[in-house]
């Protein structure tokens, strides 16, 4: 393996533990938080409505899929075929993004506040910060469609660890999908 590849695969593996830890904490504060509440939503809390989390997880997982479809084409040597799922894999995290705004908004029009109390907090909190790191993919989705003029060792490289990120944003979702909306 090339040093460039083990310095960018290192790099790559150290944003993603950092991000593990940083979403493994909110995770551990919200169980505990949880566990300690006898009713579920706590009380002047209505279960938030499955609609808008569950179309988010459909879009974010289908974007996941078409990343992973552009690292293919990219390896491949296919440049157009990799573009094009890179354009759609930002299509579709504009669009998770979207939702995420539609959710916010259904939060405020059903009276969830961020001030509303630890539960809205921790909703509002979650869906934040897992936006700003959605941000951050696009921004390098968008990176890569700039980039993507050739399939070098290089390009190649970009488009794996673009991928990974992305792929970790996908899972983290979920985990919240389930944790916080589902259960």
């Amino acid at each position: 393996m090339k040093r460039a590849d083990l310095q960018s695969n290192l790099a790559m593996t150290v944003t993603l533990i950092m991000g593990a830890m940083l979403f493994t904490t909110l995770f551990m504060g919200y169980a505990i938080y949880r566990s300690a509440s006898t009713y579920w939503p706590p009380m002047g809390f209505a279960k938030v409505a499955l609609g808008l989390p569950t179309f988010s997880t459909f879009l974010i997982l289908v974007s996941s899929l078409f990343c992973y479809l552009a690292r293919v084409a990219t390896q491949a040597r296919k440049v157009e075929k990799a573009r094009l799922y890179l354009h759609l894999t930002l299509i579709l995290g504009l669009a998770f993004m979207l939702t995420q705004g539609f959710l916010w908004s259904h939060l405020k029009a059903t009276g969830v506040y961020v001030s509303s109390g630890i539960f809205a907090s921790i909703l509002y909190g979650f869906t934040w910060i897992h936006a700003a790191h959605v941000i951050l993919g696009l921004g390098t989705l968008l990176y890569l469609e700039i980039v993507l003029k050739n399939t070098s060792d290089s390009t190649i490289r970009k488009v794996i660890n673009v991928e990974k990120f992305w792929h970790f944003l996908g899972i983290i979702w979920l985990i919240m999908y389930f944790t916080i909306f589902v259960l």
